[in-house]
């Protein structure tokens, strides 16, 4: 059956009714959280799809949104900070938009800075909308607190190689002579073939996934290693995808199907 109507949600009417009225949606942009610069911003919004940027009818708008993110970017911990990143990089490539690309990226003071993995991979798809681009952050300091010394043991160990690794998967598609300075991969050849060689059996189902995704990471990233990260994150998979065995019922707790079978 063919549905031509949907009923709107509450959060379309308060959208609809923000979109109305210039005064109240340029307050609502000047005290913008992340969230609100993702509504202002979205694309295929609304009952069947056909809202594009509500709250951006008119320059003035855009001027609103742009004090509000100037303000905003002073209160924001990196996660909201990278949030709001990826949010600018899904808007689009105008004008409008690259100038409030500018604005935030100015204001976040990331240039010279360590910030996480996610954070500087959020940066790297933004920035390169921008011509020219903006002063990075300091990939290098978060390389060297990364950088492991020997193959993981532990959970934390596991965490910090799969973050060094997504980095140096960025690194290699976004700043080649950046990740070639590092010397990676061949300064790590032996920390690398040991993670590709020595695989635990025993992790927990989340370490386990991690190490899989890492190794699959390595295979693409190292040639001289790609057969065995493969082979590895290949027979991992598999063992995690086998169905585990049930302990069996205690004598006393067992259904006598013998039994059941010869009454018949």
């Amino acid at each position: 059956m063919r549905v031509d109507w949907v009923h709107p949600s509450w959060r379309d009417l308060v959208i609809e009714s923000l979109a109305a009225n210039p005064e109240e949606r340029r307050s609502f942009l000047r005290a913008t959280g992340v969230d609100g610069a993702a509504v202002a911003l979205s694309t295929e919004g609304g009952r069947s799809g056909e809202r594009v940027r509500p709250l951006l009818k008119e320059d003035a708008d855009w001027d609103a949104l742009g004090d509000g993110l100037h303000h905003l970017c002073a209160d924001l911990d990196e996660e909201d900070a990278t949030r709001l990143l990826e949010v600018l990089a899904a808007a689009g490539d105008d004008a409008e938009v690259r100038a409030l690309s500018e604005l935030v990226l100015r204001r976040l003071g990331w240039s010279g800075k360590a910030i996480s993995v996610d954070a500087i991979g959020a940066w790297a798809a933004l920035s390169a909308k921008l011509d020219p681009r903006p002063q990075p952050p300091a990939v290098a300091m978060t390389w060297l607190e990364l950088e492991p010394s020997h193959a993981p043991q532990t959970p934390e160990e596991m965490e910090r190689m799969a973050d060094w690794l997504r980095l140096a998967e960025l690194l290699t598609a976004r700043a080649p002579e950046l990740i070639e300075g590092l010397g990676f991969p061949q300064r790590y050849e032996a920390v690398l073939e040991a993670f590709a060689t020595q695989t635990p059996r025993d992790e927990p189902p989340a370490e386990r996934d991690l190490r899989i995704e890492s190794l699959a990471r390595l295979a693409l990233l190292d040639a001289s290693l790609a057969g065995p990260a493969m082979n590895e994150c290949i027979a991992l998979g598999f063992e995690a995808a086998e169905p585990v065995a049930e302990p069996p019922l205690a004598a006393g707790n067992r259904f006598p199907i013998e039994r059941v079978l010869s009454d018949l």
